[in-house]
């Protein structure tokens, strides 16, 4: 099945042909709106405003979509145009990751959040966004596609080509988009089971880090590269970056494991404060 669009405004008029809702951006507005229901619940949970998840998901996208379209720019567009910035191709995916979180985690510490406690809370959030977002690569075709299959190989049964895709390929291809999306709502799911396991705040998204990091790193090796440089080793800046994140995923268990402050409390359930009485209702009482 690939619908690279799911409206064209040329089908009302050609003065609409500029007019296009494509089915990646459909599916990465389900993955946001998705993750702003469930981090709504966990938060409750948790004794936390749930009011909170509507900016974590408003600047999850700002800097998810601002950082993934200047690490295109910066890093793999043959050269740089301002036009780019503005256009609806080219978005790195480390590019958003890494800007989003740090935007995030600085509203965390601006609000004095407890960090260790609201990163388990997005956690299983961060692999169902992803996972939307591959399912929108895997329904538009838009390129993100594997390395040709050998004819011979047995893994050719996974093979696929994306003829009617924004990209289209008549070459029979390994659906990578798809094998990421499978790995991550998995993981999404177990995240979600075992997400109040854990008697120290952090683990949880430690254990993120370092399962989609492994999964990213060798699912890059049969991806087209795409015009993307190697850095190092034959690695490029993918690789590189989910070696990144399993890396800081295992010091963080170690962190967390050894250390935490005493104002955290136990499985980052935080002590439950009274609702604000309305002031109508305070007036009343007064009398």
């Amino acid at each position: 099945f690939m619908l690279p669009y799911v409206f064209l405004g040329e089908w009302i008029s050609p003065k609409l042909a500029w007019l296009k809702i494509g089915s990646y951006g459909v599916n990465m507005a389900l993955g946001f709106l998705t993750g702003l229901w469930l981090l709504g619940r966990e938060l409750r949970r948790r004794n936390i405003p749930a009011a909170y998840a509507e900016t974590v998901v408003f600047l999850a996208i700002i800097g998810g979509v601002v950082g993934a379209k200047l690490a295109y720019v910066l890093t793999e567009a043959e050269h740089f145009s301002w036009t780019e910035l503005i256009s609806g191709s080219g978005l790195t995916w480390h590019g958003g990751l890494i800007l989003a979180a740090g935007m995030v985690i600085g509203w965390f510490i601006y609000k004095k959040l407890p960090i260790p406690v609201m990163l388990d809370a997005v956690a299983p959030m961060l692999a169902s966004g992803y996972a939307f977002g591959r399912v929108g690569c895997q329904i538009s075709g838009d390129g993100c596609y594997g390395l040709p299959c050998s004819p011979d190989a047995f893994d050719k049964i996974f093979c696929m080509a994306y003829p009617n895709g924004i990209v289209p390929t008549n070459t029979e291809v390994h659906p990578t988009p798809l094998y990421e999306a499978f790995v991550n709502f998995v993981l999404f799911g177990v995240l979600w089971k075992i997400r109040g396991k854990f008697k120290n705040p952090g683990i949880l998204f430690s254990i993120y880090l370092i399962v989609s990091g492994f999964s990213r790193f060798f699912i890059e090796f049969i991806r087209r590269a795409d015009g993307r440089p190697d850095r190092f080793l034959g690695l490029r800046d993918a690789h590189l970056v989910a070696l990144g994140q399993v890396v800081l995923g295992l010091l963080l268990v170690w962190i967390f494991t050894k250390f935490r402050s005493s104002k955290i409390p136990d499985y980052g359930i935080m002590p439950a404060t009274p609702e604000p009485v309305p002031a109508k209702v305070q007036r009343k009482r007064k009398k």
